[in-house]
């Protein structure tokens, strides 16, 4: 019996081509963050920022986390991930009613007023530390004023998506028009948006996103109760976990509610930390607290870190005195209604730190982290 013998073909390799700007474009971004580090100032001076109109109300914009954003705005600082921001509202007024995936921490700088978060009202006045949770529908109401409030932003996070995930459903007051260019009408004859060059632009409107998230809002919130049985069935249960959390943790918090602390870095109250209970800390990505220096005093030398995993920017503000900041070799000076950014993604070398007060009067600082601290209520057994 004669074999014949016969050649397989084998299949041919698939090209393959090098993607250069896979690295590359990694280090153009840093390139740019480090030339913009080095640029800007480590202490943002209040007159130095100017009022800035928002769909949602006037702002000035100290520290951001993008490098676009920087580069557009000379006067802001490039921080690894929060941006700051400074809100005034007039007496008598609101900000536009608006609501976004991304939780955020304000301070009350100045003046006196009240929130309607979800349809309840919350008081707050300067001194306090007003939240506003995920998802949450929240408006500001200036009652004695001008109100001034400091709030952050965090540029990482679960609850980061698109555009802040945000649903404008009011402009601010005073919201005005581009002059080049042509507004745009909803169904019921009022102004939605505008249209400028070849882009439309959308400020506020009604969709099924905003109605469905209306309707997980309850006056009274049903405990969780959905049994965990499988993975699928425990984001149920996550989901009735964060609407409960979201509509009964504190709005509002008041030095009178935290307690100061004599530490090693310094007399600090806080206002939120991770040790709290999760039905007292209405933030999952934010801690915050208050540092007081006495006059000829300084705080703790110490230095931030961040881990592979996350990275965390700090932003300190200051309410009264005149003070300095020591950042490695350097001494940086600042008095009050100034903001010192401090990220350790910065590759400057920052070295170790401390601050100090040369007024006669006690110099108060604001400090607003950002962590990635997650937490779940404790199910039933």
């Amino acid at each position: 019996m004669q074999y014949q013998r016969t050649r397989e073909r084998m299949p041919e390799r698939e090209q393959r081509i090098q993607d250069y700007e896979w690295n590359e474009s990694r280090g153009k971004e840093a390139a740019r963050r480090i030339k913009l580090m080095k640029e800007r100032p480590r202490v943002v001076k209040f007159d130095s920022v100017p009022w800035e109109q928002s769909r949602a109300a006037y702002h000035k914009v100290f520290t951001t986390n993008d490098t676009d954003t920087a580069e557009r705005k000379p006067w802001v600082a490039l921080m690894g991930t929060l941006r700051v921001l400074m809100q005034i509202i007039p007496e008598g007024h609101k900000n536009g009613n608006h609501r976004h995936i991304a939780e955020v921490p304000f301070y009350i700088h100045e003046g006196k007023g009240h929130e309607v978060h979800d349809g309840k009202r919350h008081d707050w006045e300067a001194g306090d530390l007003m939240l506003v949770p995920p998802y949450c529908m929240h408006q500001h109401f200036c009652d004695e004023g001008p109100a001034v409030l400091v709030y952050c932003q965090a540029g990482h996070g679960p609850f980061v998506v698109a555009n802040m995930g945000g649903e404008q459903l009011q402009t601010h007051e005073e919201w005005k028009l581009p002059d080049d260019a042509k507004a745009i009408y909803g169904p019921n004859g009022e102004m939605v948006g505008y249209r400028r060059g070849e882009i439309e632009h959308i400020l506020r409107q009604e969709t099924d996103q905003q109605r469905a998230l209306r309707a997980r809002t309850f006056e009274e919130p049903p405990a969780p109760s959905h049994e965990v049985t499988d993975p699928y069935e425990y984001y149920v249960r996550q989901f009735q976990e964060e609407c409960y959390w979201r509509q009964n943790v504190p709005q509002v918090i008041r030095p009178s509610d935290r307690k100061w602390y004599d530490t090693r870095n310094g007399r600090m109250l806080w206002f939120l930390h991770p040790e709290d209970p999760v039905m007292q800390n209405g933030m999952k990505l934010f801690e915050a607290y208050l540092m007081e220096i006495p006059p000829g005093g300084h705080s703790g030398k110490h230095r931030h870190m961040a881990t592979r995993r996350t990275s965390s920017s700090r932003v300190r503000a200051t309410r009264s005195s005149t003070t300095s900041a020591g950042t490695g070799e350097r001494r940086i000076w600042w008095r009050s209604r100034t903001w010192l950014p401090t990220s350790p993604s910065t590759p400057i070398p920052i070295g170790p730190r401390s601050s100090w007060c040369t007024s006669p009067a006690p110099s108060t600082m604001r400090a607003s982290p950002a962590s990635s601290t997650s937490r779940t209520l404790a199910r039933e057994s």
